[in-house]
């Protein structure tokens, strides 16, 4: 890496052990100061009491309820550069990242070259997707690729959904508020492009999350 960028901060904010291992090992030694958080809120203390050039994060697995999330985080620290390192993406969450100011995208499969190419574009203001992520671009997508964004707890959502359960009910069997859920149903609805449960449950029929015998409609 450039000795131009040894005085860089970078926070990496994601939960998985690997991931976070793996990039301590990689990126440490080369800058001043590399940081590992696991919350929003830790994300924040970082950013308020350090200068920080650079963050790299998996927008699923961190403490995002939301893509609109991330855009706020880049609306209040502009000057800090954002890359999204993460498995589970495709052309309408790129374009959504890209609406909201995240240019700069590398899979978690990428090898060492692509990361530091992704870093050093961000750094400099410029936009950076790796090869993997420029194939997904030109790539017709099946309903099973789309449906491999969902989380685990959206996919177990959809699955309810499928048993004939309310929003009220699901909230209640999850032990989480009304609101959480229906924000769930909204990002699920996003990410898979369908507008009504009924599509919603045909096509997560079809994408394999579940069997025609389980769902009621």
């Amino acid at each position: 890496m450039k000795n131009e960028y040894r005085n860089i901060s970078v926070v990496l904010a994601d939960t998985q052990f690997l991931t976070n291992e793996a990039l301590q090992s990689l990126l440490k030694p080369l800058y001043e100061a590399f940081y590992t958080v696991s919350t929003k809120a830790g994300l924040e203390q970082y950013l308020q009491k350090e200068t920080i050039s650079l963050i790299i994060t998996d927008y699923i697995l961190f403490d995002f309820t939301t893509i609109s999330e991330l855009g706020d985080l880049k609306k209040k620290h502009p000057e800090t550069g954002i890359i999204v390192l993460t498995n589970s993406i495709n052309n309408i969450i790129i374009k959504e990242l890209n609406d909201i100011g995240i240019q700069n995208i590398v899979l978690k499969t990428d090898d060492r070259e692509e990361i530091f190419h992704a870093m050093d574009a961000a750094l400099k203001g410029k936009k950076y997707y790796s090869g993997d992520v420029l194939d997904i671009l030109l790539k017709k997508e099946t309903p099973f690729e789309d449906a491999s964004i969902l989380t685990t707890s959206e996919i177990e959502i959809v699955r309810l959904i499928s048993g004939g359960l309310s929003t009220k009910e699901i909230a209640a069997k999850k032990h989480i508020s009304f609101h959480t859920v229906m924000t769930h149903r909204k990002n699920i609805f996003r990410k898979l492009g369908v507008s009504s449960s009924p599509e919603l449950l045909m096509y997560a029929i079809k994408a394999g999350l579940i069997d025609n015998i389980e769902y009621h409609i």
